[in-house]
């Protein structure tokens, strides 16, 4: 289970990092990542999580979202409710099948998870090439952020895992790769003043979604980032 990792976004309370931690530590995951958390010691950690050392070991802590996630190669944000235009679903136990299949063959997967109250954003969900929601009452979906943690990761240990390694194929494309790509569809957008008024933030976000959809691998990323790179540079030539 080295290829699934943990992912909190701007967790707030210190006692919900140590709760994750013990969930972690009950179902046998290692792989932490926090994004800007809120101040917190060791001693806080183990108040909740008894002899927390395997996982903060392996803790790593970062400033953005963007450097959380550069080696990503499957990104699945955790929501309690669909959003519209991305790839949803509530099938848990297929899910964590298809997942540890996935890590196996093409880690590391990430399970982002946002902040206590707030949860992900549209503008993260974007990111994600696939939105997961447990099947809880819908009249009280709501979840305590370790609950959920707790919930995803269980349903991914009960998976027995692959037995035989999977066929080679080419790996598919880093968040980095994917963040690049983006990079230079936002500079082809300005280069050719797609957008006629407005800041363009939807048009952005879109395209965002369709790159995510795409499940482009690393060879493709790179190809595509390519091509806009010289077209952009030839329009900014020819002006």
């Amino acid at each position: 289970m080295n290829e699934i990792v943990v992912i909190l976004h701007r967790p707030q309370d210190p006692r919900n990092i140590g709760a994750v931690v013990r969930a972690m530590l009950n179902t046998g995951f290692r792989y932490l990542r926090l994004v800007a958390p809120a101040p917190f010691d060791h001693a806080t950690i183990a108040a909740v999580a008894h002899r927390p050392e395997p996982v903060l070991d392996q803790l790593a802590i970062y400033f953005d979202l963007e450097s959380a996630l550069a080696d990503i190669r499957h990104l699945v944000g955790l929501s309690d409710r669909p959003h519209f235009g991305l790839p949803w679903r509530n099938d848990v136990r297929q899910w964590a099948a298809e997942t540890r299949q996935r890590a196996a063959s093409a880690g590391p997967v990430g399970l982002l998870f946002g902040a206590e109250g707030n949860g992900l954003s549209r503008a993260e969900l974007i990111r994600c090439h696939e939105i997961v929601s447990l099947p809880v009452n819908p009249a009280y979906p709501t979840l305590n952020l370790a609950q959920a943690v707790l919930l995803i990761l269980y349903e991914l240990q009960q998976v027995t895992p692959p037995s035989t390694p999977p066929p080679p194929t080419e790996p598919p494309a880093t968040q980095a790769a994917l963040d690049q790509l983006v990079a230079m569809l936002d500079q082809l957008i300005i280069a050719t003043a797609f957008v006629k008024s407005g800041e363009g933030r939807a048009l952005r976000q879109r395209l965002r979604a369709i790159i995510t959809r795409a499940a482009l691998s690393q060879r493709d990323a790179a190809i595509v980032t390519a091509l806009l790179r010289e077209a952009v540079r030839r329009i900014t030539r020819e002006r």
